[in-house]
């Protein structure tokens, strides 16, 4: 996003004044002049407020999905979920929320992406029995997928933001939970002064869920299986076009 500031030129002006005076010398006429001048230089000082940015925090760096009420798996499928709340996506000045700030005539929308790296679960170890892949076949009916439910917990009503996107192993990235438009963002004013400036703001409360499928038996049961999934990425990613 790139600052316009709009910068005004203004050029020295220089002031002529011409004085006319009258002599009388030996009866007759004679006419003298005199011309003044003073040069004046003129200057200008503005102060500006901060670039309006997009942020978005909030977004866990691990994720552990478990199984409610500590189920154990018995050989049907087993249902695993965690929850992700308060994740923020907010325009400010800087990273604090509500900064005053200002687009410099460039508004722009924002979306927030989710992309991931992978579509299996591991153990990483030599035992590979309960491992399993997105888009496997499960024992009751369906596939694995990594269901995420994005609730839309307080938003702007100028956010698209809500629902459920599920990733398995046909699935395209990135998924776009929440997205907001520069026509959207423009109904805001950041640069009012105190107390009128607003900005868009939005809060997102994720679940994660997905299925260990049925049917298989452990190498080691009566143990835990710790698996590796999928790598989420979430990003916020500022409109250059208007949709």
């Amino acid at each position: 996003m790139n600052n316009k500031i709009k910068a005004f030129a203004i050029l020295p002006v220089a002031a002529a004044l011409t004085f006319f005076g009258l002599q009388a010398v030996s009866a007759s006429f004679a006419a003298t002049t005199g011309v003044g001048e003073t040069a004046a230089t003129t200057g200008a000082d503005a102060t500006t407020i901060e670039d309006c940015e997009w942020y978005l925090n909030g977004v866990s760096e691990s994720l552990t999905l478990t199984s409610e009420s500590d189920l154990e798996y018995i050989g049907d499928d087993l249902t695993l979920t965690d929850s992700d709340e308060g994740v923020n996506i907010y325009f400010s000045g800087l990273e604090a929320e509500d900064e005053r700030c200002s687009f410099y005539d460039d508004v722009r929308g924002a979306g927030v992406d989710v992309t991931w790296d992978g579509v299996a679960f591991t153990t990483g170890t030599a035992d590979v029995s309960l491992d399993w892949t997105l888009g496997a076949a499960l024992e009751t009916s369906g596939v694995s997928s990594l269901d995420v439910d994005y609730d839309k917990a307080t938003c702007d009503d100028a956010f698209t933001a809500g629902g459920a996107v599920s990733i398995t192993s046909d699935a395209v990235s990135p998924l776009t939970p929440a997205s907001i438009t520069d026509l959207a963002t423009a109904v805001f004013t950041p640069s009012a002064a105190a107390p009128g400036a607003t900005w868009a703001k939005c809060t997102l409360n994720a679940t994660y869920t997905v299925v260990l499928p049925g049917g298989r038996t452990p190498d080691d049961p009566g143990s835990s299986y710790v698996f590796t999934g999928p790598g989420l990425t979430t990003t916020i990613t500022v409109n250059e076009v208007t949709p």
